[in-house]
C-alpha cells in the first residue's frame, strides 16, 4: 500500500502541531513565546481543516459542512485570546481541538 502525498502532508502538519502544542504549554516568562506558538497552532489548525474539507468529493455535502465546522473552536479561541490580550489555557485547548477535529475528519469523513 502506497502512502498518498496528501496523507504524508497531513502527518507532517500534525507532527508540527504536536511540537507547537508542546511549546505552547511550556511555562515561559514572556507571553510573546506563547503568542507565537498559539498563532502557529491556529494556522496549522486552519490548514488541516482546509485540506480536510477541500479533499472531500463535492457529492459529500454533509461531511464537507462537518469538516468546515472544525473552524468554530479556533474562532472562539482567537476571540478568547484577544479578549484576554494573551492566549489562555482555554483558547489553547480550543485550538488543539480544531487540529484534532481536522485530523479525525481526514480519516473518518471520507
Amino acid at each position: 500500500m502506497a502512502l498518498s502525498p496528501l496523507f504524508l502532508l497531513e502527518v507532517v502538519i500534525l507532527f508540527s502541531f504536536g511540537v507547537t502544542g508542546i511549546f505552547m504549554f511550556l511555562p515561559a516568562r514572556e507571553t510573546l513565546v506563547h503568542k507565537i506558538f498559539f498563532s502557529l497552532a491556529v494556522m496549522l489548525g486552519i490548514l488541516v481543516t482546509v485540506i480536510d474539507a477541500t479533499s472531500l468529493p463535492p457529492g459529500l455535502k454533509p461531511q464537507i459542512i462537518i469538516a468546515w465546522l472544525g473552524l468554530v473552536p479556533s474562532a472562539i479561541a482567537i476571540i478568547a485570546a484577544v479578549a484576554a490580550s494573551r492566549p489562555t489555557v482555554l483558547s489553547k485547548l480550543l485550538v488543539m481541538l480544531t487540529s484534532i477535529w481536522g485530523a479525525l475528519g481526514y480519516f473518518f469523513l471520507g
